[in-house]
């Protein structure tokens, strides 16, 4: 614990999670920076090949040595071959910008460890244009401090020189052959992507059976931040690598001071277990206040969307104190329990957008009720048949039974349809009316059933009235409107409570839960979210919330 508040402390020292993520993000783009803006240019070259022809004098006969024994004819091509090898060295322009003469400082050229240079071609360019643009551009050179001069052309004559001194008759007094140890690509110009190889072939200087040089060095320099890098090369500290390992270490460091954080101190965090049970409107918002209760705490909480009077019920009876009821509106039995206030929620009466209508007035939605209105002709300018089907909650719901009261001042009617289209249950029933468990469920109904008209609360409603397939209905041209809610007249609104059997004692889990829920910014967030106006507020209590 000590280690990871120490890294805490650190992330602070950096100047916070912010600062330290900017940072992190930094160092993932750095080398694509530094490749792409930094060093613009940029040369690469790779030893492909670099080793002896391959036929040496092992390989010539069977017998003695051939540089010793054998026809004269094999004895020369044996001494010859003995001490030549084959280097190829690929080259290419591996930066974002072309490559001109113009962008080197020093000429980029390879020398081979004291070998002599016998011949040269570029091969497998790019381009056309590039090979004989690479095969004027060769320069060799004896010294890496003397000038290049010889191109190309002169070495392929003095080649010809060479084997004839070597295979043919002696001629006039013998001239000093030319000791070209390096090559130097004079004028080099690559476009973007842009790669050859140069092939070269040397031989070792002087006689003997010594072991063949291996050395290939390069030099040469582009001006500013350009690079020539040697691709074979594997440096164990580059910048890609540094910056990984400290986008892990940052990482790791941001990570584990996140664990070490001291829980919020506005959450009164409780161990153990707590159910919480009833409205199935609010159920799913206390569920995802539950989850983030339980990040921060670790109490286990389980939640059972089993309706607001189901809930209160269940409460009533069982002995346990670590079981909380949610319940749309105050309940019944308020008087047998604990109970707080915890947001508003509002309600609405909801038809399929087929039935036209904007508004109703109570006396009209008590007369659907009761069956006096049995056919929306009876109701609307529009007298073309269309039967009123009336989808409702069941006896355990809380909504319903806001509904009864607040709104139609009676019990709903009879049940008398399972698919509530016909009275298939009920045929001598005065209305067309089935049950659903739920307001999402209810809302789906209607907006699929012609004629259907049922209500629920408004975030239940929300999406299908956007998509266009029901209408919430204004009651006697009225609307809920906080500012206003005592004087509008509206009535299809409430306040939900939570239960508890007694007071909550201090340190309990129903005790911190209820607080978090109540109070606590992260659970106001959700309750906002769901379409609910929270009671409890930082400027104190929410009045309306003192009208239900």
């Amino acid at each position: 614990m000590a280690v990871l508040e120490s890294l805490g402390r650190l992330v602070d020292f950096l100047g916070g999670v912010g600062p330290v993520l900017f940072g992190i993000a930094l160092l993932l783009v750095a080398p694509y920076v530094d490749r792409l803006l930094v060093r613009r240019k940029r040369v690469s070259f790779r030893v492909l090949y670099n080793s002896k022809i391959g036929l040496g004098p092992e390989r010539l006969g069977d017998g003695g040595d051939p540089t010793e024994s054998g026809p004269p004819t094999l004895r020369q091509v044996a001494r010859l071959l003995d001490r030549m090898s084959i280097v190829v060295i690929r080259i290419r322009n591996s930066g974002s910008y072309d490559i001109d003469p113009d962008d080197f400082d020093r000429p980029l050229s390879f020398t081979f460890g004291g070998r002599v240079v016998w011949n040269a071609r570029v091969s497998e360019a790019s381009t056309d244009e590039l090979r004989r643009q690479l095969r004027e551009s060769l320069r060799f050179f004896p010294d890496e401090d003397k000038p290049a001069r010889d191109g190309l052309v002169t070495v392929r004559r003095r080649l010809s020189d060479r084997m004839a001194r070597w295979f043919g008759a002696p001629q006039g007094p013998d001239v000093p052959e030319p000791a070209w140890h390096g090559v130097r690509l004079a004028g080099l110009r690559l476009k973007r992507g842009e790669k050859a190889k140069l092939v070269v072939v040397l031989r070792e200087p002087g006689p003997g059976h010594g072991d063949l040089t291996k050395v290939v060095e390069q030099s040469g320099k582009l001006k500013d931040a350009g690079m020539i890098q040697d691709e074979k090369q594997r440096h164990r500290v580059t910048l890609p690598r540094v910056s990984a390992a400290l986008v892990i270490l940052l990482s790791t460091v941001l990570v584990l001071s996140r664990l070490s954080e001291p829980p919020d101190r506005g959450i009164a965090c409780a161990p153990g277990e707590l159910r919480v049970e009833g409205s199935t409107v609010i159920m799913p918002t206390i569920r995802a206040i539950a989850d983030e209760y339980e990040n921060a705490c670790g109490t286990t909480i389980t939640t059972s969307a089993s309706g607001s009077i189901a809930g209160v019920r269940n409460l009533i009876e069982t002995p346990a104190a670590d079981v909380v009821a949610v319940s749309d509106g105050r309940s019944a039995y308020h008087d047998r329990l604990h109970g707080e206030k915890l947001a508003i929620v509002v309600y609405h009466v909801v038809v399929n957008s087929g039935v036209g209508l904007t508004t109703l007035s109570l006396d009209d939605l008590r007369k659907i009720n009761d069956g006096t209105w049995t056919d929306w002709n009876q109701l609307r300018e529009d007298k073309t048949s269309l039967p009123i089907r009336i989808i409702g909650r069941g006896q355990s719901s809380g909504t319903r039974q806001l509904f009864e009261h607040e709104v139609l001042g009676t019990g709903e009617n009879v049940l008398s349809s399972d698919e509530c289209v016909e009275r298939d249950r009920n045929p001598a029933a005065p209305v067309i009316r089935c049950e659903r468990d739920d307001n999402p469920e209810i809302i789906r109904k209607i907006s699929t059933i012609p004629g259907a008209i049922g209500y629920a609360d408004a975030l239940s409603i929300d999406a299908e009235r956007r998509a266009g397939g029901i209408t919430a209905l204004t009651l006697d041209g009225k609307a809920f409107d906080l500012a206003t809610a005592g004087e509008s007249g509206y009535p299809f609104w409430t306040v939900e409570y939570v239960y508890t059997k007694d007071r909550p004692r201090p340190g309990s889990p129903a005790a911190g839960f209820l607080r978090f829920l109540r109070s606590h910014e992260l659970a106001q967030v959700r309750l906002t979210g769901a379409g609910l106006t929270p009671c409890l507020t930082k400027e104190g209590v929410e009045e309306v919330c003192d009208l239900r």
